[in-house]
């Protein structure tokens, strides 16, 4: 086996639990530890991979069939989130048309409305992409990022994909029809999980980010020179700062940690758990580049 994304050699990094791949585990609310298939990672670009992953049109349909009836419990606190990658966008952009790929329950996209862009969004899942536009009224697509037309669909002033390229099957393609896809100085905004970052090291085999529906896990390095390839140079990169309830932190690190699951039933019994909190991991980047 070689690297999806450099063509590099593979070397065996963790074992998965040959789990069966149903559309329940990929929704961005499952975290589910050790959830995943056998994990290689990349000796030359370091890209952490499940090469057993389905691909093309069965990859395709479980995204459509996938339910995540948990991730409007947290609205309040991604809303924010959506707010501080809105504005990095506009430190490098002025505000004109933008897209969301993978644009879920489209909360981002209903935040930048307000703020004066003129949005778009596209989601494979029929439940996400049904609120989105019946609840919120946002333009959602059930199209594919590669199925999208420069020629009618380009001239983007900004390009989202929040938590979208590890899902991919090929993102080298993607970036290069993101480029296609902006108009001239328009920008790209990424966010992605970064295995090369000390968080992942540290947590090694129980990191949340070794899910069963990522795809492609890239360091921060490999992306920027990925983007570079495409075209596209990065004007800003930061950790990403996440706003959930404080219950909802609590949860997801107990699930990797006893001591920590025991300290949730304390947070309930004082009452502070709906409370929000801002934190970073310091294992996901945020990349804003700019089309040259």
């Amino acid at each position: 086996m070689t690297c999806g994304i450099c063509s590099g050699p593979l070397r065996f990094r963790y074992p998965g639990e040959a789990p069966a791949t149903g559309s329940d585990a990929f929704a961005p609310s499952c975290h589910a530890v050790s959830g995943h298939g056998d994990l290689y990672a990349c000796e030359r670009c370091g890209t952490i991979q499940q090469p057993d992953l389905p691909s093309g049109p069965e990859l395709l349909e479980l995204y459509r069939e996938m339910r995540d009836d948990a991730y409007l419990a947290e609205e309040t606190g991604r809303r924010r989130t959506s707010g501080r990658l809105l504005d990095a966008i506009e430190r490098h952009a002025a505000r004109g048309r933008m897209l969301e790929v993978g644009c879920g329950h489209g909360l981002l996209l209903d935040e930048a409305l307000r703020r004066g862009w003129r949005v778009a969004g596209l989601e494979l899942a029929d439940a996400s992409r049904a609120h989105a536009r019946d609840v919120l009224g946002l333009d959602v697509r059930p199209d594919t990022l590669e199925e999208l037309d420069p020629a009618s669909d380009g001239g983007q002033q900004a390009i989202v994909l929040s938590d979208v390229l590890e899902h991919l099957d090929d993102p080298v393609a993607a970036l290069a029809q993101i480029a296609r896809l902006l108009a001239p100085g328009g920008v790209a905004l990424i966010v992605t999980p970064d295995p090369a970052s000390r968080t992942a090291r540290l947590a090694g085999p129980r990191w949340w980010g070794y899910l069963r529906s990522h795809t492609y896990l890239i360091p921060h390095s490999t992306l920027r020179g990925l983007l570079r390839s495409a075209g596209l140079e990065p004007v800003e990169e930061k950790h990403l700062w996440r706003t959930f309830s404080f219950g909802y932190w609590v949860a997801g690190l107990g699930e990797r940690s006893g001591p920590l699951d025991r300290a949730l039933g304390a947070v309930r019994r004082l009452g502070v758990a709906r409370r929000p909190l801002t934190f970073s991991l310091g294992d996901e980047r945020v990349v804003v580049a700019r089309r040259a």
